[in-house]
């Protein structure tokens, strides 16, 4: 079996592309594969994704991976991801991850890494400009900010 992306909606469509998203995660059976799908259509869609960062990655590649690790995380120490949210202020896009655990997230110090995990928050500070988390009924939200380069 060979992984395929989702189909990809076309952008000609908007009169202006998105700039949020909601996406429910909960019940979905491969979240972080729909957060990564979720992030690379709305890139596509503001033509966001196409350049690379000053560090040589792709910036949609980048989002798409904190959308992961964020969903992830969730998904194994909150009991799942209710919602994700997109958020694009024209410079940067924002992902929210909802879940229902009261647990605030903590990045690893290197020695407590291991076989089972420990690696995602690190990851996550060190593509996103900003993250963080707040509370909100029923659990909490945890955040990350990621920059993208100005448009030519």
């Amino acid at each position: 079996m060979t992984a395929t992306s989702p189909p990809r909606r076309p952008c000609r469509a908007y009169a202006h592309p998105p700039l949020s998203q909601h996406i429910d995660l909960e019940g979905h059976p491969v979240p972080g594969r729909r957060a990564r799908a979720a992030v690379h259509q709305m890139t596509h869609c503001l033509g966001v994704g196409v350049s690379a960062d000053s560090g040589g990655r792709d910036t949609s590649d980048t989002a798409a991976l904190v959308a992961t690790e964020l969903v992830t995380n969730a998904w194994r120490h909150a009991g799942g991801a209710q919602e994700m949210r997109l958020i694009w202020d024209g410079r940067t896009l924002t992902v929210e991850v909802d879940d229902s655990g009261s647990a605030w997230p903590a990045v690893l110090a290197p020695d407590r890494r291991g076989a089972q995990g420990g690696y995602g928050l690190p990851l996550v500070d060190s593509l996103a400009e900003a993250w963080g988390t707040y509370c909100r009924p029923g659990g909490k939200t945890v955040w990350a900010r990621c920059a993208f380069a100005a448009r030519a």
